[in-house]
């Protein structure tokens, strides 16, 4: 930022010193526009009486133009030798300066500028910075003199100088109220920036809890709303990852633990019960059954998340399907004392992943089957819904509290944790269900009430 304001005021001065330098020569350049006019009026004045050669009309007209210009006025023939001063004190002396050589070389006028320690002091006397201008006088035959203007320009310069002067006060005014400014406005750029900056280093070191304050609705503000969303999603991520990583080790753990107590039971057990053995390996199946499941429902999330999961999409009666699944899991649910029903209003024809869409109202039924208690009832409807297809699978079973409606989905959910595990569900299902419905661009809902059952509705565009 330093940088930024010194390259600002390193460019503000060389401005400054342009302006200035712009402004002196422009007053300098009008000055001697001013005066060589007036001289050029002078020396066309005074040809009439140079060409008659009348010294006492010559004195008296340049006396009197000198007092009304406030100057010195020297009438000179083509010799440079002075006939008539203004001030009588060079009259019949050769003038030797430049701006009269110029003249007697064909030149029609010439100035210069001379200092105190450049000037004579018989011509330009004590007065600073002095200008002197010539200009030649003509008569019809051509050049027969010149006439030199001696005017004060000490004025000028002062004049000039004072000008100057307070145009680099202003400048430098300006100067320090653009660097106040400009460390105000970067300020006011830089502090949001570096709340961002900061809140990046932040997350980097894996803290996501960051969070930017924000004032306003400027494009920093969108940018610090954006980030702060950013921060929340990365939050929720690790929090679900750290969640779902205990909750992975935990259900793996689990069957792990039991498959250890089981075996080690039958490896200091002498003698051997031939029933226990064969009770206790069949326990050891139904364990790894159950890790099986849980690692082949952990894969398939991976495989979602991922992105690696393809749909194998193809034509096929979504009517026919579901009830194919209902037909399937009839039998669970008479060993369980339940009533399955399936009512299909329309045929539909749906163009998808049939395997994936078949593991989705399969897994959706089993549930509502698991969790509906004795004598209780299944129902499963499909219809046509404009252009989407909608399933819903309704039960009389346990219900789902309010306040765990809206986690259901999540991976290892258990509204009851105990019930859950004694129907061997490992808590993925819903979740492996709700993606792959998502993946067919479609929607899963549930509505639920304690004690009188829920209903799933799936909805799929055709």
């Amino acid at each position: 930022m330093l940088a930024y304001l010194l390259i600002i005021c390193v460019a503000f001065f060389v401005v400054a010193v342009m302006l200035v330098q712009l402004v002196g020569e422009y007053l300098f350049t009008q000055r001697v526009r001013d005066e060589q006019r007036i001289t050029q009026e002078l020396s066309q004045h005074m040809a009439e009486n140079l060409l008659l050669s009348d010294a006492e009309a010559m004195y008296a007209d340049v006396v009197s133009l000198s007092e009304g210009y406030e100057s010195r006025i020297l009438v000179l023939d083509m010799h440079g030798v002075v006939q008539v001063d203004s001030q009588s004190q060079l009259n019949g002396q050769r003038l030797e300066r430049r701006e009269v050589a110029e003249i007697l070389n064909g030149a029609e006028s010439a100035y210069g500028f001379y200092v105190d320690a450049q000037s004579n002091s018989a011509l330009f006397g004590n007065n600073g910075t002095t200008g002197l201008y010539t200009a030649a006088i003509y008569s019809s035959a051509g050049p027969i003199g010149m006439l030199a203007y001696v005017s004060n320009a000490q004025e000028v310069y002062t004049s000039m100088r004072e000008i100057q002067n307070r145009i680099v006060i202003w400048l430098v005014v300006v100067a320090l109220c653009v660097v106040v400014m400009s460390l105000f406005i970067s300020r006011f750029f830089t502090k949001p920036i570096e709340a961002l900056n900061q809140g990046i280093l932040r997350m980097t070191k894996g803290d996501f809890s960051s969070r930017v304050n924000i004032r306003g609705n400027n494009e920093f503000a969108q940018v610090g709303r954006a980030f702060n969303m950013m921060s929340e999603r990365l939050e929720s991520l690790d929090r679900s990852r750290n969640q779902f990583v205990s909750n992975a080790s935990h259900e793996l753990k689990t069957p792990l633990s039991t498959i250890k107590i089981l075996i080690e039971t039958l490896i200091y057990q002498d003698p051997l019960d031939p029933g226990m053995t064969k009770e206790f390996l069949g326990n050891i199946n139904s364990e790894i059954d159950r890790l099986n499941g849980i690692i082949s429902d952990l894969l398939s999330l991976v495989s979602i998340d991922s992105g690696e999961m393809r749909l194998k999409r193809e034509k096929f009666r979504l009517d026919e399907m579901v009830r194919d699944c209902a037909r399937k899991l009839a039998p669970l649910a008479r060993e369980r004392g339940i009533e399955l029903e399936d009512t299909v209003r329309d045929a539909v024809e749906i163009t998808a992943d049939k395997s994936k869409l078949m593991q989705v109202v399969y897994n959706v039924i089993d549930n509502a089957i698991k969790y509906t208690p004795l004598a209780g009832r299944v129902h499963v409807e499909m219809a046509r819904a404009g252009k989407r297809a909608v399933i819903r699978i309704s039960d009389t079973g346990i219900g789902i509290p309010e306040e765990d409606q809206k986690h259901i989905f999540d991976r290892f959910y258990r509204v009851d944790k105990a019930r859950s595990r004694e129907t061997g569900g490992t808590g993925l299902g819903l979740s492996i269900v709700k993606q792959i419905v998502m993946l067919h661009n479609g929607t899963i809902s549930v509505n639920s009430e304690v004690g009188k059952g829920s209903t799933f509705t799936i909805e799929l565009p055709l």
